[in-house]
């Protein structure tokens, strides 16, 4: 007869937990009490009291001690009362229950009628209740459910232990008498597993022995899902139950046991049931781990400060926040969720608390170190988020790692504060790598370099003299400009910025303005490119001989005075001379004895010349002019007197 045992099969991790505190609880000042069975587990309880635990029914039978919470947890005014007491308290809630607990809580206090589904006398269902502080209904099956009355608000939450069908089942029928419900996914995560694991197993058996108490409601369950199947099923707590017709011709027996069956019971029977060593078969089938490996497991519970992860061994495994991932300030809910499979490195077989110690981010790294070396060796380049700034750089997270990119390194031109990249990318190669040291120094500047030679190449191969294109202004002096036209630099000389004087080139152009230059000359040896912005604009000198003409007046602004004259700007571009013998009538030594910088004047066109872009300009003839009309004016005014 072959005997298999189911994959999921005994101590669960919240009633090992609740054990190990029971087996380790220091009396202080008195004995070790339990409040009710620890477990529903009678051979464990008796091994228990025969240690000195007892079991209790009232905190009042207590004077003094040290009182253990059972793993079905207790209500909030058993909990008042051992505080009024002052008694010594282990609480081995399990942790499912707590949350179910939390929820039943929450719901009540947003004005929820609380729906506890499971059965009404278990304690972790009445615990759960208690929660609810008056506002809980007990449901235990579809007929109760159907007895409800109209909801306006219904909050339902599960015995840990519920199987999944007929959870959904009672929560269907209540959706349909509440105007809005909330429902609480607090079936352990272990438990549908282990139904699942023993459903499996049970149609592949000619028979199913399950083992766990009597009053255990999760071997019950485990017993009613097995004998579904049509497998004969029997639900047994010791080998000594065992009978030997059961077996007759069964060629394939399956065991699975309830979360509050210790192995040694387990170990028990399949020797009974087989006479083999059943520690071999039962170490078989669960999965051996060593510390510093990497092992594959699914996640079962995301907490606060911890993750829970089924990694197939005898107890279930914690991976603290600080292991989840090298990025920080993020919650572990972030990283991961329930049901997620993933591989994690093996720090501690055994915790403080006998569950083992696993990191995520280590075996991320692990993995990570193997990308990084083929991309390093590749030369690649990589996108990475920046996490902080530090002294000296900037850290960033590269396939799971901290790598660190130098100051010097992050573009180039030197940045003096960082703080502006935290939370944004880089694109980098990777300069140096140390494994023995955890160390990956990287660099975004190469990787701009590279494309801004690249990017140089490909626009000498194009651009031509004459040619319009589009740049962007990246830095200004004193003499012009220098604008980027394709990963190369070209001066626009402030000579070339406008048709008309330009003092200060910023008055013209602005860094990181992008405009249309002319090229005006190329120096493809020495990568020297000479650009023009006025030739991308209409010379005013092109209408000069149209818009003015010798003999005209036009009123005009002085821009500049020279030894030998006035200049006097017209409009935007055109300026005329006016010489310093055409300044007045009487003889004039300095030009800034008759006229100032920005002072309007009128003028008289005496020369135009649009080839050589000059135009000849007279005050004198205006005045004489005006003294003219003004002499024939009085010569009129007496002729007519």
């Amino acid at each position: 007869m072959k005997i298999t045992l189911a994959k999921q099969a005994g101590f669960c991790f919240g009633v090992k937990r609740a054990v190990d505190l029971a087996e380790n609880a220091p009396p202080r000042g008195g004995a070790v009490y339990t409040l009710g069975p620890l477990i529903h587990n009678s051979q464990v309880t008796n091994r228990l009291a025969r240690q000195g635990v007892r079991n209790i029914d009232h905190l009042a039978q207590v004077k003094e001690g040290t009182v253990i919470f059972r793993s079905h947890g207790v209500s909030p005014q058993t909990l008042e009362e051992a505080q009024r007491l002052q008694l010594n308290i282990v609480d081995a809630t399990c942790p499912f229950v707590k949350n179910a607990q939390a929820e039943a809580k929450k719901l009540a206090e947003n004005g929820y009628t609380v729906v506890v589904v499971g059965e009404r006398e278990h304690p972790e269902v009445q615990a759960v209740a208690a929660w609810a502080k008056g506002c809980a209904l007990i449901v235990g099956n579809t007929a109760e459910a159907e007895q409800l009355p109209p909801l306006a608000k219904a909050g339902i939450v599960a015995q840990t232990t519920l199987s999944l069908r007929e959870f959904h089942e009672i929560t269907e029928i209540i959706r349909g008498k509440a105007e809005h419900i909330e429902v609480c996914p607090t079936i352990c995560n272990a438990t549908l597993e282990r139904q699942a694991a023993a459903e499996e197993l049970a149609k592949k058996a000619d028979l199913m022995i399950v083992i766990g108490g009597k009053h255990s409601a999760n071997t019950s369950r485990l017993a009613e899902i097995c004998a579904k199947t049509g497998t004969p099923t029997y639900h047994i707590e010791t080998a000594q139950e065992l009978k030997r017709e059961w077996f007759t011709g069964v060629k394939q027996a399956g065991i699975t046991a309830g979360a509050s069956t210790p192995d040694w019971i387990i170990e028990e029977v399949y020797h009974t049931m087989q006479d083999l060593d059943f520690s071999k078969a039962f170490e078989e089938s669960i999965k051996e781990i060593d510390r510093g490996g990497i092992v594959t497991g699914t996640v079962i519970q995301v907490g606060r400060d911890e993750v829970f992860v089924d990694i197939g061994y005898k107890s279930e495994g914690i991976i603290p926040r600080n292991e989840l991932t090298v990025k920080s300030d993020v919650q572990p809910a972030d990283i991961v969720s329930v049901g997620d499979v993933i591989e994690v490195f093996v720090l501690k077989q055994e915790g403080k608390d006998g569950y083992p110690i696993l990191s995520k981010k280590r075996a991320d790294a692990r993995k990570g170190w193997v990308k990084i070396e083929e991309t390093y060796k590749a030369g690649t380049v990589q996108t990475v988020p920046v996490l902080e700034a530090v002294k000296g750089g900037l850290v960033v997270s590269i396939n799971d790692l901290r790598g660190f990119v130098p100051a010097s390194q992050v573009e180039r031109r030197f940045v003096a504060d960082l703080s502006g990249y935290v939370g944004k990318e880089l694109r980098v190669k990777i300069l140096e790598i140390d494994r023995g040291k955890n160390k990956v120094v990287l660099s975004q500047k190469v990787v701009l370099e590279e494309e801004a030679a690249k990017s140089k190449e490909e626009t000498m191969a194009v651009i031509e003299e004459g040619q319009i294109r589009e740049g962007i202004v990246r830095r200004l002096t004193d003499y012009g400009a220098f604008v980027d036209i394709g990963g190369i630099e070209g001066l626009l000389h402030v000579s070339e910025m406008s048709w008309q004087r330009v003092k200060d080139p910023a008055s013209i152009v602005k860094a990181g303005e992008q405009i249309s230059v002319k090229i005006l000359k190329i120096d493809r040896e020495n990568y020297k490119i000479s650009l023009g912005l006025k030739q991308t604009q209409a010379d005013p000198w092109s209408l000069v001989a149209e818009k003015y003409q010798v003999g005209e007046l036009h009123k005009g602004t002085v821009v500049r005075l020279t030894k030998f004259g006035a200049f006097v700007a017209l409009e935007p571009g055109i300026d005329g001379l006016v010489h310093i013998s055409q300044l007045a009538e009487t003889r004039v030594n300095k030009p800034d004895d008759v006229v100032t910088v920005g002072e309007e004047v009128t003028v008289k066109i005496v020369d135009v010349n649009p080839q050589e872009r000059r135009i000849g300009l007279s005050m004198r003839e205006v005045q004489q002019e005006r003294e003219a009309q003004a002499e024939a004016a009085v010569d009129s005014d007496e002729a007519d007197g």
